[in-house]
């Protein structure tokens, strides 16, 4: 059962989705109630300049307007960012998010892989700087990287980012998950921005409305910023997409209750897997990744229960899965499911 991406509940019955990493909070209330008071903007063209939502962000994330993209979720903003840089050789982790190579790929670029390893915990080493030379144009980097949830060391994404700008590499650092992640500013890109950095962030899993696809790039030069504006459809973000992350914004405290949450339900996640018999991989997201025996993900399916097959991720083989963190009380559902799997 090998899924390109999580979250496929269609070809199933009554689940629990565990396969996609969504904010088990849920939507915020604000957001709700912003989006029910809206409805009548749907009669309108969305504003294809996202201006209020691009002012939001500005002051959220304390950069120039001119500096932001906004689009329909983060996956529409790597496919503009590759289409409007027409990079021809790109450098990628692996086992990483697979829109990275699919995107590149379709615009007819060179694809070259960075392995991570099992037997280091599939951490990012320095090694990678040896890959990053004067032939490389590109270089997407995930922090914490998915489906693995390993952060990048501050240190070493410093090191990563100077490089890029003395060889003239684009360097573009998925950062969608690390709103989930307790001092996850300090492990950001933005500490170590120049003008050859793109980060990548995301609406859709921290404020739990994938369905309304809305992400935003953050841009060192300006002028990267126009390239990437004029790249893809002009009425890129919905009006109810704007709305609502405008809202989301809003709320103060949601973000650091989100960090309070995952940080307890991912430990305990953990212990009860390690102690159900299988390898789990420390990460500091709103998922972990696993190794146990091949064909989990049927007998799981069987339980009701969806969890992620990583088996499409490069990198990755059979036994390998993600599972969401999700409510302390699913999660209990998860583990008494697994331990039924595994020891009949």
């Amino acid at each position: 059962m090998i899924q390109q991406h999580g979250g496929n509940i269609y070809d199933h019955g009554a689940i629990i989705d565990f396969s996609a990493n969504i904010n088990p909070l849920g939507m915020p209330e604000g957001v709700r109630r912003a989006l029910l008071g809206g409805l009548d903007e749907i009669e309108r063209y969305p504003d294809p300049y996202c201006r209020g939502l691009t002012e939001s962000i500005a002051a959220y994330e304390e950069i120039n307007a001119e500096s932001i993209v906004c689009g329909n979720g983060a996956d529409d903003l790597i496919f503009r960012i590759v289409h409007a840089l027409r990079p021809r050789r790109a450098l990628i982790c692996a086992p990483a998010f697979g829109e990275y190579g699919r995107a590149l790929s379709e615009a007819g670029c060179a694809v070259y892989e960075h392995i991570l390893t099992e037997d280091n915990g599939f951490e990012l080493t320095e090694d990678i700087l040896g890959r990053l030379d004067e032939d490389m144009d590109i270089c997407f980097l995930c922090t914490p990287n998915n489906p693995t949830g390993r952060l990048i060391s501050p240190g070493l994404l410093r090191r990563i980012a100077e490089k890029c700008r003395e060889k003239g590499i684009m360097l573009v650092c998925d950062e969608c998950f690390l709103g989930f992640v307790r001092n996850g500013e300090s492990f950001s890109l933005r500490e170590h921005m120049n003008g050859n950095c793109i980060i990548l962030k995301a609406f859709t899993k921290l404020y739990a409305i994938p369905g309304l696809r809305l992400g935003y790039a953050l841009c060192g030069d300006v002028g990267t910023a126009e390239l990437i504006k004029r790249s893809g459809q002009f009425w890129s973000v919905s009006a109810p997409a704007q709305t609502a992350g405008r809202a989301a914004l809003e709320d103060k405290g949601y973000v650091k209750r989100t960090v309070e949450y995952i940080g307890s339900q991912r430990g305990e996640l953990l212990c009860g897997l390690a102690s159900a018999g299988v390898k789990v991989f420390e990460g500091a997201a709103n998922f972990l990744l696993i190794k146990s025996a091949d064909g989990l993900a049927e007998k799981m399916l069987e339980e009701g229960i969806l969890i992620r097959d990583c088996r499409s991720f490069s990198g990755l083989e059979k036994g390998f899965y993600r599972i969401a963190v999700r409510r302390r009380e699913e999660n209990r559902i998860l583990l008494e499911a697994l331990r039924r799997c595994l020891n009949g």
